[in-house]
């Protein structure tokens, strides 16, 4: 400690460090931050996402998932589905996909094809129709869906297939 009123001791010039070559030590240059692949966070993906133009059927699938704690998203016209279900990046994940087969703008067989031709195996499809024939439930069937919900449906019912076709 020095003393009250002392003068300052003169500051000493810094000691110069040795330098090795930037090469020997640092590592590389990070890629630019757009592209560097991200992976995407499971967290984000929807587990279900559903196709349905009857608002109530839409409001009480809502409310069941929400219940249970899905991730989901919900659409009401065909081509916007299309559109989106095209565009989501669903990295490593396989959403349940129930789709309803008469739809505005394009109806759910035609979505299914365009998903099986432009992202096969992406999606896990289960049709929902009030069609219950035998030969409509053959055609989602045959056409490689997972399983064919003939409405009305049972809201209990619905979310215990859901539970399994999930796997939770």
């Amino acid at each position: 400690m020095r003393p009250p009123n002392s003068p300052a001791a003169p500051a000493k010039p810094p000691t110069p460090t040795p330098t090795t070559p930037a090469t020997a030590t640092a590592p590389p240059a990070p890629p630019p931050a757009s592209a560097v692949a991200r992976p995407v966070e499971s967290l984000t993906v929807p587990e279900i996402i559903y196709v349905e133009d009857d608002a109530a059927l839409a409001e009480l699938l809502e409310y069941g998932l929400k219940a249970r704690g899905y991730r989901f998203q919900a659409y009401r016209n065909g081509r916007e589905a299309l559109r989106e279900l095209l565009a989501l990046n669903v990295e490593g994940t396989h959403p349940l996909l129930l789709l309803d087969v008469d739809l505005p703008a394009l109806d759910g067989y035609s979505i299914f094809d365009a998903l099986q031709r432009d992202r096969p195996g992406t999606y896990r499809v289960v049709f929902t129709t009030v069609h219950g024939r035998e030969e409509e439930q053959l055609r989602g069937l045959e056409a490689g869906a997972l399983d064919y919900l003939v409405k009305p449906i049972s809201l209990r019912v619905a979310l215990e297939k859901i539970k399994r076709w999930v796997g939770r």
